[in-house]
C-alpha cells in the first residue's frame, strides 16, 4: 500500500467516526472543536496546556474553541484544587453521555450499507487487530 492510499483511507475512516460520534453535534462545530470534544471524552478533565500538547492546536485556538463548547453547554470548568491560578476544562454530564453512547455505536452497521455484512466484519476486524498493535487509547468509559 502506498502511503497515499493510506492518508485516503485514514481521512474515510476518520471522516466516519466523525459523523458516528458527532451524530447529535451542533451542525456549526468546527473540526477543531469536535477534535477537542474527543479529547476530553479520552483524557477526562484538562488544562488547556494539556489539550495543546496533544492535539498540537495552538494555546489560542483550544482556548476559543473551549469559550465557545462552554456557551452551547458541552463543556464545563472546575477549579484545580492543587493550584487556584488553573482551571480544568471536562465535558459536561450530558455531552459525555452522548459522546460515550455515539462512541458505542458499532462500525459494523455502518459499513455494511457501503460494503455487505460480511466485509464490513471482516475490516472491522482486521481495524481492531491495527488499533491493538498500534496500541490506539479507548475512551476509560468504554474500554
Amino acid at each position: 500500500m502506498r502511503a497515499a492510499t493510506l492518508n485516503q483511507l485514514g481521512r474515510r475512516l476518520s471522516g466516519l467516526a466523525r459523523d458516528l460520534t458527532h451524530v447529535h453535534a451542533d451542525k456549526a462545530a468546527t473540526p477543531g472543536e469536535l477534535a477537542i470534544l474527543d479529547d476530553l471524552l479520552v483524557n477526562g478533565r484538562s488544562a488547556v496546556r494539556d489539550i495543546t500538547d496533544r492535539t498540537g492546536f495552538a494555546q489560542s485556538h483550544v482556548s476559543a474553541s473551549l469559550a465557545k463548547l462552554t456557551e452551547r453547554g458541552q463543556v464545563k470548568w472546575e477549579k484545580n484544587p492543587k493550584d487556584a491560578r488553573s482551571r480544568w476544562a471536562d465535558l459536561t454530564q450530558k455531552e459525555r453521555a452522548q459522546l460515550e453512547a455515539a462512541a458505542a455505536t458499532r462500525v459494523e452497521d455502518a459499513l455494511a450499507e457501503q460494503l455487505g455484512r460480511q466485509d464490513a466484519e471482516k475490516l472491522v476486524k482486521l481495524l481492531a487487530r491495527a488499533a491493538k498493535l498500534l496500541d490506539v487509547k479507548k475512551p476509560s468509559a468504554l474500554s
